[in-house]
C-alpha cells in the first residue's frame, strides 16, 4: 500500500469497498454487508423505524460474506461482527463512505448518553491525527481514555475541575475553566487551536457537549462566541466536531447552531440498532445507514 493510501480515506470504486485510515478489513466489509439492507429515505418520518428493517436485501450479500470470512483474524470473527456488529468499530468506514474530512466543521446531532458519547469520540479518533477537546461532561482522564491514540489537548470545563489540564503546554500556565465564562474559554480555545494547528497531520477541535455549554448563556452571545471560535478553526485549517442535541423537526433551524457547521451527522437508535445519516452535505443523500447493535456498547435502546 502506498503512503497516500495509508494517510487517506477513499472508496475502491471497482469493488465498492470503503477503505479508511488504519484500515480494518473486517469492519469495512461488515459495514458494506449492513448497507445491503434498505434504510428510510429523508422524506419518510424518522418515527417510521420499521421502514429501516423491512424488505429484502438491496444487493447480493453472498460475495461480501465470502470475503468477510476470508479476512477474519480468528475463527468466528466474521460471525461475531455480523451478528452483533459494534457501531464504534463501524464509525470509521461510515466516515469514509460519506466523505467526512478532518478539515470539515461538523455538528454531531445525538442524545448525550453513554452510547452516543462513545460514538462521538470514536468518530473523532477515526477522522483526525491530533485534536483538542473542550469537555463539559467528562473530566480530562475520561476524555483521554476515550481517545488513547490521540493524546488530545483537553479544556476541562466540568464543574469542580481545578485546571484546564495543561492547555498551554509550552508555558505551563494552567487556569480553571467554567462554562459560564466564555472569555476565559475563548482565550484557552485560541491557544489550543494554535497548538494543534502546527502539529503534523490533520487536526480537529471537538466540543462535547454544546448543550451544557449553551445552558449558561443567552442565544446571541453564544452565537457570537461560536462564530469567533469556529472562524479561528477555519482560518487555521483545523476541523471541528461539535456534539449538539438531537435534530428536532419543530425547530426552525432543526439543529442547534447549524448555521456554523458545514453539515450535520445525525446518530439515532431504535430496535436496538444504531443508524446514522448526513444532513446538508453536497452529493450525499440523507439516507439512514445502519451501524450496528446498540447493546454491544451497553445501551439496549427501545
Amino acid at each position: 500500500m502506498t503512503s497516500t493510501e495509508e494517510t487517506s480515506s477513499v472508496r475502491d470504486r471497482n469493488r465498492g469497498d470503503v477503505v479508511g485510515l488504519n484500515s480494518d478489513s473486517v469492519a469495512e466489509l461488515t459495514y458494506r454487508y449492513l448497507q445491503q439492507f434498505p434504510c428510510i429515505e429523508s422524506e419518510i418520518s424518522v418515527n417510521d423505524w420499521d421502514s429501516i428493517f423491512d424488505g429484502e436485501g438491496a444487493g447480493d450479500t453472498a460475495p461480501i460474506l465470502d470475503r468477510l470470512f476470508g479476512t477474519e483474524g480468528y475463527s468466528g470473527e466474521a460471525f461475531d461482527a455480523t451478528v452483533e456488529p459494534d457501531p464504534r468499530r463501524l464509525v470509521s468506514p461510515f466516515a469514509a463512505d460519506v466523505g467526512i474530512d478532518a478539515a470539515d466543521i461538523v455538528g454531531i446531532s445525538a442524545p448525550s448518553s453513554q452510547l452516543f458519547d462513545s460514538l462521538f469520540y470514536s468518530l473523532l479518533g477515526a477522522v483526525t491525527q491530533s485534536s483538542a477537546v473542550l469537555t463539559t461532561k467528562y473530566p480530562t482522564c475520561d476524555v483521554r481514555r476515550q481517545v488513547p491514540d490521540l493524546d488530545p489537548v483537553v479544556l476541562d470545563c466540568t464543574p469542580g475541575a481545578e485546571t484546564d489540564s495543561g492547555v498551554d503546554r509550552v508555558t505551563g500556565q494552567v487556569e480553571p475553566l467554567r462554562c459560564g465564562d466564555l472569555v476565559s474559554i475563548g482565550v484557552a480555545a485560541q491557544r489550543a487551536t494554535d497548538q494543534v494547528a502546527v502539529t503534523n497531520g490533520q487536526s480537529t477541535f471537538a466540543i462535547s457537549t454544546l448543550t451544557q455549554l449553551r445552558s449558561h448563556h443567552d442565544k446571541m452571545s453564544f452565537d457570537r462566541f461560536l462564530h469567533e471560535l469556529i472562524g479561528q478553526w477555519r482560518n487555521r485549517g483545523v476541523g471541528g466536531l461539535v456534539h449538539v442535541p438531537p435534530v428536532s423537526s419543530n425547530d426552525e433551524d432543526r439543529c442547534l447552531a447549524s448555521a456554523h457547521f458545514d453539515y450535520v451527522v445525525e446518530f439515532a437508535t431504535k430496535h436496538q440498532t444504531v443508524v446514522a445519516r448526513i444532513l446538508g452535505k453536497c452529493d450525499v443523500k440523507p439516507t439512514w445507514r445502519p451501524l450496528g447493535a446498540s447493546a454491544v456498547v451497553g445501551e439496549t435502546g427501545v
